[in-house]
Parts: C-alpha cells; structure tokens; sequence
C-alpha cells in the first residue's frame, strides 16, 4: 500500500505535455522528449522544443542514442574537434544505436552550435549483454556510479511490454520475458543514475532524448529518477 501510495504522488508531481507546452517545458527542472526512435516528426518536435528551451538557458542534454562508451566523444564534438562525420564514426553509431543518423543530426548540430553538452545515457553493448546473467554485476566500475541499490522492480502492468517484446522476437516463453523484464528494469535503473548524475553537474535543466517506452511502461524514468533525488523535481514528460 504505501508503495503504491508514493507511486501516486509520484506521478502527480510529473507533468505530462501533449502537445508541449513550450513555457511549461522550459520551467521544468528534467525535461522527457519521447520519441518513436524512426520518426520524423517526432525528431523535428525535438528538435524544435531544443531550440526553443535552450535559447539563452545553458541545458545539458542525456541521450538515449549514445553509449558510455562515447562520453569522451561527445566531449571532443561539442568542443568542436570533431566533425558530423567524425562524431558518428567514433561514437560507432552503426553498431550501438543504428537508427537513421540523419534523423537525429540536426539536434547534435544545434547542441553543437549552442554549446550544449550531451552526456550518454545508456550503458555499453558489452555490459548490456551480461544484464541478464549477472544483474547489476555486469555494470562496469564506472557504470555503478550513482546506481540506486536493490531491489529492482520493473513496475505496475508488466504484461503492457509482452506485444512490445513479441513484436521483436516473436512468441516467447514466460522466463524469456521474465529475462526480458530484468534487463529492462536494469536498464532504466541505469538511465535513471544517468539523469541523476546530470543533475548533479548543473543547476539548469537536464533535457532526456529517450524511447517514449520508458516513460509510459512500468516505474517510469521520472519515477525512479525521484525515487532517489532528495527533494521534489519539477519534471515534464513530452511523448509522440
């Protein structure tokens, strides 16, 4: 009961935008911008709600589509080191994102231009594939910064991800989705470490570039991000 109860008040306290308000978007303190990963029109409503947030404010953004791996990179990119071309290459984008770049380039452009820092938000492809074996364990040194300590939960519905999962890999069995889920909620409890992590290095706004699945399904990103924040956050949820 009263887990369910914080739940609640949880989600009370995250304002959910469809369509943006863009002033209540620049107010809020973590920022969502869900996306459909192939979408057109969700990239350009990114893009255009970056614009807008970011003009005279010095955001830092975390995004999905980069890997820790890459945090270097994206340091060199914003300093102007490193070229479009450059960025994808070293970032292995192919490999470890491989969604259409033109897609997603203009918002690393306008970061670029603004000199707003990206920070990746997901672990490497090599721990990743241990997540379900190992749990937390598969977490490198330096990706267990900030981790929040077990347990981990997926969440209320779990059985909402089933046609997700099945679309991808097909009818599966119970303890293939019960893997399945473990990953996941591992995942979004490193994403969440990430977010926190941002928060940490700023006093302005985190904007999150994210799959909107891990802002409709389960414990949410904003949920276990203030699961673990001291004090209330006023965070925004934008999803396609």
């Amino acid at each position: 009961m009263l887990r369910t109860i914080l739940l609640l008040v949880l989600l009370a306290s995250i304002g959910w935008a469809l369509p943006p308000d863009l002033e209540a978007c620049a107010r809020a303190r973590v920022l969502y911008l869900g996306e459909e990963h192939d979408s057109a029109a969700d990239h350009q409503r990114q893009l255009e709600i970056l614009e807008y947030v970011s003009r005279g404010r010095s955001p830092i953004v975390v995004a999905e589509m980069f890997q820790n791996p890459s945090r270097q990179v994206l340091l060199d990119y914003l300093a102007g080191d490193l070229d479009d071309e450059e960025l994808k290459a070293r970032s292995e984008w192919e490999k470890r994102w491989g969604h259409a770049w033109e897609l997603y380039l203009p918002l690393w452009q306008l970061c670029q231009r603004r000199h707003i820092p990206i920070l990746p938000l997901r672990n490497s492809t090599e721990s990743g594939k241990n997540l379900s074996k190992l749990g937390a364990a598969a977490f490198t040194a330096e990706e267990s910064r900030g981790l929040a300590s077990p347990p981990y939960e997926f969440g209320p519905h779990p059985e909402s991800l089933r046609p997700i999962f099945e679309a991808h890999a097909g009818p599966v069995s119970d303890e293939a989705f019960q893997r399945f889920l473990k990953v996941q909620t591992l995942w979004e409890e490193y994403m969440a470490a990430q977010i926190r992590r941002a928060l940490q290095e700023t006093d302005g706004q985190v904007i999150v570039l994210v799959g909107q699945g891990h802002l409709t399904h389960g414990f949410t990103l904003p949920v276990r991000v203030q699961r673990e924040w001291p004090h209330p956050l006023n965070q925004r949820v934008v999803t396609p």
